[in-house]
């Protein structure tokens, strides 16, 4: 275990019963009066992240799930302050009831929502879930490995014997800044920049936009929705224009950020045509990169390498302290030299005949015959 890990883990110095009481609200209009208190808690917590702001989680609700039953659980002190929140989706079927995060391969990463006293305010919305709410299992993807929601509800539930099982959802690839982000990768990799934005020069005029604010916007995300299409993804049917959750998902968290100034779209242009983009939010000095596309007819010329050049620069002259790629592990990815995040499934079941039964399904029986098949290939 890390040693940031530990220091999550550390005991409280009061009993977190005797600090906390769990609020269980349900429902949309019960979460959407939480907006300025919830934003207010994760400023002041160890995992400030645009995911788990109420805007996008909002934005996701709307558009992936509006129907969906919502109960919001929030840890509070004896004064009313609030110290944690947990989101939670229910989904029944079967006869199982399963408590989810609302989250999909869209929401980047999950974390709840803490404050400075983040294992009192996990131990405090841990007990609630296991003494007053019913479920077989509790669901979150997408977690860090190391992150605070991660390896404290997890010990809570071991220590309630509950049992857990993970599976590695994503290594995230992210670069610190610092020093030259472009000076970490290879000097095969550089020369081979240089060579293609000289060819890509040779094309026509080359110009870097940034869109930081609302004018402009629309225009910008329906060529970046236009371009993403283009390519792999409008083929394979997941291009975000091909869906208007999708659509109206990704317009929703541009505008947000554009209102706070958190956007950062930019977009390299040949004579005036955009050829590559990030959809990016900074965040807390962290570049976070949501989305990109780039011209999959000029993949010769790699003009969203070239891009990506382009704001690594930008964030160092910016002073910010890391680039983050979101998403899974990729080849173009890794040609910057990056550190890799680890990300997980988190499963907590109930030690019921049901829970055990679950738990040996999907964390013992199905590996085994994964493992099995593997041998026969």
């Amino acid at each position: 275990m890390s040693q940031s890990a530990e220091t999550l883990l550390a005991p409280a110095p009061e009993l977190a019963g005797s600090r906390y009481r769990v609020e269980e609200l349900q429902g949309r209009a019960a979460f959407d009066a939480l907006r300025d208190e919830w934003n207010a808690l994760l400023a002041r917590g160890p995992v400030d992240v645009p995911f788990a702001r109420h805007e996008w989680i909002s934005a996701w609700l709307d558009a992936f799930a509006p129907d969906a039953p919502l109960r919001v659980l929030v840890a509070r002190t004896r004064a009313g302050q609030a110290a944690g929140m947990a989101p939670l989706l229910v989904e029944r079927e079967r006869g199982v009831t399963r408590l989810v995060a609302p989250a999909n391969d869209h929401s980047c990463r999950v974390e709840w929502v803490l404050g400075e006293d983040a294992p009192g305010a996990v131990a405090a919305l841990w007990g609630h879930l296991r003494d007053r709410v019913r479920w077989d299992v509790l669901m979150l993807r997408d977690v860090p490995r190391e992150g605070p929601t991660s390896v404290l509800l997890e010990a809570a539930a071991r220590a309630d014997r509950h049992l857990t099982g993970r599976w590695e959802s994503l290594r995230t690839p992210y670069v610190e800044l610092g020093g030259g982000a472009e000076e970490r990768t290879s000097s095969k990799f550089r020369a081979n920049l240089r060579r293609r934005a000289r060819r890509l020069g040779e094309m026509g005029a080359v110009a870097l936009a940034r869109i930081d604010r609302a004018e402009g916007l629309d225009v910008a995300l329906a060529e970046f929705f236009a371009l993403e299409a283009s390519g792999w993804k409008g083929q394979g049917g997941t291009a975000i224009a091909l869906a208007q959750p999708l659509i109206q998902f990704y317009a929703r968290i541009a505008r947000d950020a554009a209102a706070r100034g958190a956007l950062a779209l930019r977009a390299l242009t040949l004579d005036g045509r955009a050829v590559a983009v990030h959809l990016g939010v900074v965040h807390r000095g962290v570049y976070y990169l949501p989305k990109t596309a780039y011209d999959e007819r000029l993949g010769t010329v790699s003009p969203g390498q070239l891009l990506q050049r382009e704001v690594l620069a930008e964030c160092e002259a910016r002073g910010f302290s890391r680039f983050d790629f979101l998403g899974p592990d990729m080849e173009w990815k890794r040609e910057w030299a990056p550190a890799h995040a680890p990300h997980d499934w988190l499963y907590v079941y109930r030690p019921s005949f049901a829970g055990r039964a679950m738990h040996t399904l999907k964390h013992r029986v199905r590996p085994a015959v994964k493992e099995a098949l593997s041998w026969w290939r």
